[in-house]
Parts: C-alpha cells; structure tokens; sequence
C-alpha cells in the first residue's frame, strides 16, 4: 500500500476522498489547509498558499493527494486512484461500461455542477472583474445548481444507487453538493430521490466519521 497524504480543508469537496478513505480502511495522513482571501493555506502556518500551488497544487483547490512521491490532483483522478487500491470493492463500477458511467458522473460533477453552478454562485470573481456583475454570476450560478439537482433527481428515480446495484464513488461525491446547497436557499424538498441517497449515505459510519470529524452537520439530524 502507497503512503497517502491527504491535503484537505473542512467542509470542502475534499470531504469526499477523505470519507472514501475512511469507509475503505486505509491508512492516510492528512494535511488541513484554512482557506483565506488568497487561497489555500496550512492550518498550522508551515506553507502559504504561494507555496501550495508551487509545491502541490498549480490552482491552490483541494482535493490534493500525495502517493509517495507524486501528486494527484482533480476529483475524479482523486477518487479513481484511491478506489483502486481497494479494487475488490467495485467503488470505480462493475465492469467495463459502469466505470464508464461513474466517469461519466464525476466529470459531469466536477465541471458542470462544481466548476460552473457552485463556483458562480461562490466565487464570482472568478469569472467577472467587474464586481457589478458578480449578483448576476451568482444567480446564474444558483440556476446551474437547481437544474443540475433535478437532473440528478431525475436519473436517481426508483434506483437506490447511481450506477449499477451498489454503491459508488458517485454516492460519495453527491452528498457535498447537498450539504453546500443549504447555503443557497434551494428548496431541497422538490429532490426526494437525491434525498434518499444522502439520507443512505448519512447513516454509514464512515460519513459520519468524516462529517463529524470536518464539524458538517448531518441533513437529516435537523429535519
């Protein structure tokens, strides 16, 4: 088994690999980051973020994954790499055409849901200059986010997982995008199915471990 490093921060979409990890049992390190005005930084002041994107990532995000010596970076390369190293678990699918599919989602997610809905609506900035415009990327953003939520409903409906007859890698990655839509204002009861896959997802140990551990408070312990 590699030696992993972890670089994460709390209640960002590292939240993934990190409960991945924990339901496989494997051993990681971790590196929290605080995220300030600049970007990702170490919580314990040994880098700055100058020094993170030099080092480890060219962005500054997390996900970053250290294996031995080499530095993986970008979500579905993140969770790929670490399903891998428990392959009898199928986390990646089962056979050729579902690890397709979960491919297929976790791109979908990155760059559609994540990269575009959630970046617009939280980091404007990243797309205008003009801070007269950053309202409008925002709104625009919170309608990517509602659209990709009822797709996402719509291919959840009468399946209890995502691709194929068990869980994978894309179960993980759903529960972020639902935790941060709290901070948006969607009305997340119009979304029963993709509910039931965080309310699935929210009752196994090693969610509970990462989200306790990261101070996310669980959806369905307020409802």
């Amino acid at each position: 088994m590699p030696q992993l490093t972890l670089y994460r921060a709390n209640g960002a979409c590292s939240l993934i690999p990190h409960a991945v990890l924990e339901e496989l049992g494997i051993k990681f390190n971790t590196v929290l980051l605080n995220r300030n005005p600049d970007g990702f930084d170490a919580a314990d002041g040994s880098f700055t973020n100058a020094q993170y994107r030099n080092d480890v990532h060219h962005m500054g995000y997390v996900p970053a994954l250290k294996v031995d010596g080499d530095i993986i970076t970008e979500m579905p390369a993140v969770l790929t790499l670490i399903s891998g190293l428990a392959p009898e678990r199928g986390l990646s699918g089962d056979g050729l055409v579902q690890r397709a599919k979960v491919l297929e989602w976790l791109a979908w997610l990155s760059g559609s849901l994540h990269g575009m809905g959630y970046g617009m609506y939280f980091r404007p900035a990243r797309f205008t200059d003009d801070k007269d415009l950053h309202e409008t990327v925002r709104e625009r953003g919170k309608s990517i986010i509602e659209a990709s939520f009822a797709r996402i409903d719509k291919l959840l409906q009468g399946k209890p997982f995502a691709v194929g007859e068990r869980e994978t890698l894309v179960d993980y990655n759903l529960v972020i995008f639902w935790y941060w839509a709290r901070g948006v204002g969607l009305s997340l009861s119009n979304f029963p199915h993709y509910a039931a896959v965080i309310k699935r997802m929210e009752a196994k140990d090693s969610i509970k471990r990462a989200i306790a551990t990261e101070g996310i408070t669980p959806y369905f312990s307020t409802q």
